[in-house]
């Protein structure tokens, strides 16, 4: 398999399919989920990140191709309740609750450089950009300057050079966690509500 396919199948996780998780459904595991959304409540920001392990056929193509516990990138928009993502059919707005409850796995990042001022303007940025196409040519290597996939739109938000061509320089949601620091892990869902880690 090429190099070439091997981005596209990675990266599409913002968009394409093949086998992987089955959804964990059921009172403890959506109790579970809740847990997820009250930590984010409290220890989240505008303009911060959610990096996840989602359930869409996407979210398997990224995983397995790439042997990643992490596929997807959103910004949050706590004010609002929700995340801006870019996903296969573009830019798009999801509610928070919905967002969340579609993934398996959920890590809360704080970018590199973020208050809240920064993460207001942050938002704006990524809310702009609504509509706009997947970067289909971004994930492998030759962006789109008008076009963004999921990890290159929550860096770009936050002002990171993003448009850079060349294999090596797709950025991997699993890898967003190097411009900035994880304030919350969930991991795998396991029918347990997970609790804020201490400062």
């Amino acid at each position: 398999m090429s190099r070439a396919l091997v981005l596209l199948l990675s990266m599409a996780g913002c968009s394409a399919g093949t086998e992987g998780l089955v959804r964990r459904q059921g009172p403890e595991y959506a109790a579970e989920v809740d847990s997820w959304l009250r930590v984010i409540d409290a220890k989240g920001g505008d303009g911060m990140w959610l990096i996840v392990r989602g359930y869409h056929p996407g979210d398997d193509t990224i995983a397995v191709a790439t042997n990643s516990d992490l596929s997807h990138a959103a910004v949050l928009d706590l004010s609002h309740r929700e995340v801006i993502e870019a996903v296969g059919r573009g830019v798009v707005v999801t509610p928070l609750e919905r967002f969340v409850h579609e993934s398996h796995r959920v890590r809360l990042v704080r970018p590199d450089g973020w208050s809240p001022d920064v993460g207001e303007v942050a938002v704006a940025r990524a809310r702009e950009r609504v509509g706009a196409k997947y970067d289909y040519g971004g994930i492998l290597g030759m962006p789109d300057q008008q076009a963004f996939y999921c990890s290159e739109l929550a860096a770009w938000s936050m002002g990171i050079e993003v448009d850079r061509k060349g294999n090596f320089e797709v950025l991997h949601p699993k890898h967003l966690h190097d411009h900035g620091t994880i304030l919350f892990d969930s991991g795998p869902r396991d029918g347990q509500p997970d609790a804020p880690p201490s400062e």
